[in-house]
């Protein structure tokens, strides 16, 4: 039996990892020397975001809208508005359109668990894209490293139905070993596109990003038997679509006069 892949584990550290960014003490980093000033010189960024995304594409036939929180790490050149690192995406949401349990329910739409009432399954979605990406800032105004900001990332995506469990009692048909029959994993290459708003500010206090993403993902099915189905899922391949809107902190650390300053 193929392997479950804990994607519950991945959106905790996900959103921990979130909240230690946002947490993350800048008022208190205090600029030494030149490094950093008019925020021009060389720097590591960390990117942390959030915010709703709704599905297109043969996507649209699986869920409908959620939310995203991303994340990723970038290098800025001294002096360049051209930058590089890597991206990541994880969207999750309750508006999931295949309801792969329906062969499992009473006429009334129940789901009877080990204790012979009827248990809380609930069905998610649950999404991941991951890659490199290079992106570049058109400058608007004074400020060399405000305006209008491309991102282009490369990378693979994947999504899948997540079935939630009953904390109470538990269904046999959806015991840990056949759940990769019902989660209809499906992944592959993709193309993630952002463009939006960037600031990184001359005092260093408000680094942030604003704007619209979209991901189109070249997938397949990575499961060979659904159960729902009684065989092995169609092996065409899908086009699926994730169009979002973005909002997230920039925290850059400077490297200049060589010494490391933080921000």
């Amino acid at each position: 039996m193929e392997r479950y892949i804990p994607f519950g584990k991945l959106k905790s550290g996900l959103l921990l990892g979130l909240l230690l960014m946002l947490l993350y003490p800048a008022s208190c980093a205090r600029a030494q020397g030149l490094a950093g000033a008019r925020n021009l010189d060389r720097a590591v960024m960390i990117y942390a975001g959030y915010g709703p995304m709704i599905s297109a594409g043969d996507l649209s036939e699986r869920f409908g809208s959620g939310f995203a929180i991303d994340g990723g790490l970038a290098y800025l050149p001294a002096n360049s508005n051209l930058q590089f690192g890597f991206r990541v995406l994880f969207g999750f949401g309750s508006d999931v359109k295949e309801d792969v349990l329906l062969g499992l329910r009473t006429n009334d739409g129940f789901l009877i668990g080990n204790q012979r009432e009827p248990a809380d399954i609930q069905l998610r979605q649950r999404q991941l894209f991951i890659g490199p990406n290079l992106g570049y800032t058109l400058r608007i105004g004074n400020n060399q490293r405000a305006g209008i900001h491309l991102n282009t990332a490369f990378g693979y995506f994947f999504h899948r139905i997540s079935v939630q469990d009953d904390p109470v009692q538990s269904v046999p048909q959806l015991s840990e070993e056949l759940l990769p029959g019902y989660d209809r994993l499906t992944g592959g290459f993709a193309l993630h596109q952002f463009i939006g708003y960037q600031q990184l500010a001359f005092d260093r206090r408000l680094n942030f990003y604003i704007g619209a993403d979209a991901t189109v993902g070249f997938t397949s099915a990575q499961r060979s038997f659904d159960i729902p189905l009684g065989g092995p899922p169609s092996a065409d391949g899908r086009t699926d679509i994730v169009l979002g809107l973005r909002a997230g902190l920039v925290i850059p650390f400077y490297f200049g006069e060589g010494r490391e300053i933080f921000y």
